[in-house]
């Protein structure tokens, strides 16, 4: 995983998309810390996008809970492109 500018610990997620890739982790904004999902994008990925979402990090549990729900629900039954 790369380190970008604002993060706190590398990114703990990370997806290659067309026009950037998406990156998740813990990233600090005026003095306070959030767990942030948000496009790079640039000429080497290294430039955050406004599309993305942040919260609060005692969001991300439940946030964890209804990713892994969703999961067991919607597992790939075939090939799947995630981009």
């Amino acid at each position: 995983m790369s380190t970008l500018p604002g993060f706190t610990a590398p990114p703990v997620w990370e997806l290659a998309k067309h026009d950037g890739r998406l990156v998740a982790g813990a990233r600090e904004f005026r003095g306070r810390t959030f767990f942030e999902i948000r496009l790079w994008a640039g000429e080497h990925g290294d430039k955050a996008t406004a599309k993305g979402v942040t919260m609060p990090l005692d969001a991300v549990p439940d946030l964890g809970r209804a990713l892994m729900a969703y999961a067991a629900d919607n597992r790939p039954s075939g090939p799947e492109n995630a981009s």
